[in-house]
């Protein structure tokens, strides 16, 4: 990229600004326990089974206390298993994304990281991860399609941990209390609409069919992709299309118009997840959209309803995404690429190292995997793998994961929401924004560039 140039520049100065205050962090880093440890710190494989015990891959992840307790214990066993010994560095997800461009711009990032869909093309881009093609297998975990679209310019940087992908939940309690038909998986978006002209005629006031998604830019790209369009954010390049805009205000405009839709008012207080201020928590709508590693805290806020899952509305183009959004990528500079890589690959295959992980990072790309725990999962914890299965059943097109904002474009995503809900308000006018969007966008890309 041409302001490759100057990010680096910026990651410096935050390096200098951020060594006097690393103290401050909550981060742990500690070196493998399993077996003995020796006065360095560094830990002998049980006796016997060492292969390759001079070995010592630097790890970092980010994440919750019982991701950090599985994935310990997966390193453990590697190191039993193959005399591979780790260090390791965990934190949660603000701390872990201060530390990292730290990292970067010191040429000291570890052996294996934790990457994350919105920052990978970055990372990439300046030249912080290591080639994986040829070094980790994905054939029988994930489909060739689903493989092509991990790549960025024809190259594996991240291998995926898990299953992902977005669809709609709904109440089948609240369904059947009204009388409602369920949706159909692999729905059209006229049958969409279709369904909630049918569902309105059998509500009560105040509660309403779908619920406006104007106002959320991941919403928006789904829109894009399933008419067939360009991704409106790619790198440094804009392509933003006025008329897919207009088209899909439009639509939303006219849903709230007919009462399928909840008022302005009630759309833009909605708070994801919140008891009182999640509409669809609340019983005002009767659909959301939802993530496969969302959908199991969904279900548990609703303990006395049983939820159906469907695939989003398609297109031409298809439906929404189905892929992983988290992975493990291999430091550039790393002497250990191949080690490293080996072990990302015992990490996402084996079913001993699975059944420890279980759903800490999601739904398994392993079919085996998954079987070999899905007897102890919650009625809640399935619905994951209830959800991956309708998007990616026979007649439904799944699409690739188009969410992530560029950096470039972090102000330009700020700007479609806010005029997205001036539009909702009625502050301003579909092609006044469309206007507005398309020129500042420009501007932005066109800055970006040099």
């Amino acid at each position: 990229m041409k302001w490759r140039g100057i990010k680096k520049f910026l990651a410096v100065l935050i390096a200098s600004s951020m060594v006097l205050s690393t103290g401050c962090s909550n981060s742990v880093s500690k070196d493998n326990s399993s077996g003995e440890t020796s006065k360095t710190g560094e830990t002998t494989a049980e006796a016997g089974k060492t292969t390759d015990s001079k070995t010592n891959l630097s790890i970092m992840w980010w994440g919750s206390d019982a991701r950090h307790e599985a994935t310990q214990k997966v390193l453990d066993m590697y190191t039993a298993k193959s005399g591979v010994k780790f260090t390791t560095e965990y934190t949660g997800w603000d701390g872990y994304w201060s530390k990292l461009p730290v990292l970067a711009a010191s040429n000291s990032m570890p052996d294996i990281l934790q990457m994350d869909a919105a920052y990978i093309h970055q990372y990439v881009d300046s030249g912080q991860l290591a080639d994986l093609t040829n070094l980790v297998d994905l054939s029988g975990l994930v489909g060739e399609d689903e493989i092509e679209n991990y790549k960025i310019n024809g190259k594996l940087y991240g291998v995926p941990l898990s299953r992902n992908g977005q669809g709609i939940v709904y109440s089948k309690t609240k369904l059947a209390k009204y009388g409602i038909d369920e949706p159909a998986n692999g729905w059209s978006w006229e049958d969409m609409i279709a369904w909630a002209r049918s569902a309105k005629k059998k509500l009560p006031s105040g509660i309403y069919p779908l619920y406006d998604v104007r106002n959320v830019y991941p919403s928006y790209q789904e829109y894009v992709q399933s008419h067939g369009g360009a991704k409106t954010l790619d790198g440094n390049q804009f392509n933003f299309s006025q008329d897919t805009y207009k088209e899909f205000m439009k639509l939303y405009n006219d849903l709230v118009d007919e009462g399928l839709c909840p008022s302005a008012d009630v759309s833009i207080s909605n708070v994801e997840l919140d008891p009182l201020n999640d509409n669809f928590l609340n019983g005002k709508v009767l659909l959301r959209s939802v993530s496969i590693g969302s959908v199991a805290s969904l279900a548990e806020m609703l303990p006395d309803d049983e939820l159906g899952c469907v695939s989003l509305p398609q297109g031409d183009g298809g439906s929404g995404w189905c892929q992983s959004t988290i992975f493990f990528a291999v430091g550039a500079n790393s002497k250990n690429v191949e080690a490293a890589a080996k072990f990302i690959q015992y990490f996402i295959s084996d079913v001993d190292a699975g059944k420890t992980l279980m759903t800490v990072r999601g739904l398994p790309l392993s079919d085996e995997v998954y079987n070999s725990f899905a007897g102890e999962l919650t009625k809640y914890q399935l619905k994951s793998k209830e959800m991956y299965d309708k998007i990616t059943a026979d007649g439904v097109k799944f699409t690739p994961y188009w969410d992530d904002v560029p950096t470039a474009f972090t102000t330009w995503a700020t700007e479609y929401k806010a005029q997205a809900e001036a539009i909702m308000l009625g502050e301003t006018s579909i092609e006044k924004a469309a206007t507005y969007l398309d020129e500042f966008g420009k501007d932005t890309a066109s800055s970006a560039a040099k």
